[in-house]
């Protein structure tokens, strides 16, 4: 995959954003809205969130939206069990959209993995969540990759049963 760069969006790509979700954006997903992709890409200093590009000489092909929810009734750190103090230590992942024609070639698990390696503040990212459509098999795949595991199932978002997933980084990967 040459020619690929990941980058930290800023409020200016939020068309770009919007115009991927439209056309990647299946029946097994949830749409993000436009205040909370605006809030998202005015990245951490500012917003309540980042998201991530990958880029190429065409254009925007993937995003990762990750959410900062603090102690929001909406943390799924409280479906978790965390106490209210560790909860400004929890992120979600709460968008994961690779266009079509790039689909099987790992930019699901590459995403988190950049981010987790530079993009997402050190002091904000213990715990990982997520949540996926029991039937959408490639986010699960991808999920699972980056060492997530499953905690619950039950309905979110959109009222459909979803898998909670969580990685607790300082405890060994998978575990």
């Amino acid at each position: 995959m040459t020619g690929l760069r990941f980058v930290p969006l800023t409020p200016d790509a939020l068309g770009a954003v919007l115009a991927l979700q439209r056309e990647a954006c299946g029946p097994l997903m949830h749409p993000l809205g436009e205040a909370e992709l605006s809030d998202m890409l005015a990245g951490p200093a500012e917003g309540h969130g980042v998201v991530l590009g990958a880029l190429t000489d065409h254009g925007l092909t993937a995003f990762l939206a990750v959410q900062f929810p603090g102690r929001t009734d909406h943390n799924l750190g409280r479906d978790y069990g965390l106490p209210d103090g560790d909860l400004d230590r929890a992120l979600h992942f709460t968008g994961i959209l690779v266009h079509p024609h790039r689909r099987g070639q790992g930019l699901h698990r590459r995403l988190i993995e950049t981010a987790a390696q530079g993009v997402l503040p050190p002091d904000r990212h213990r715990y990982w969540f997520a949540t996926v459509r029991p039937e959408n098999t490639a986010s699960v795949r991808g999920m699972l990759s980056v060492g997530m595991s499953v905690f619950a199932r039950k309905p979110k978002h959109d009222g459909h049963d979803r898998l909670l997933f969580v990685r607790d980084l300082s405890a060994p990967a998978g575990g």
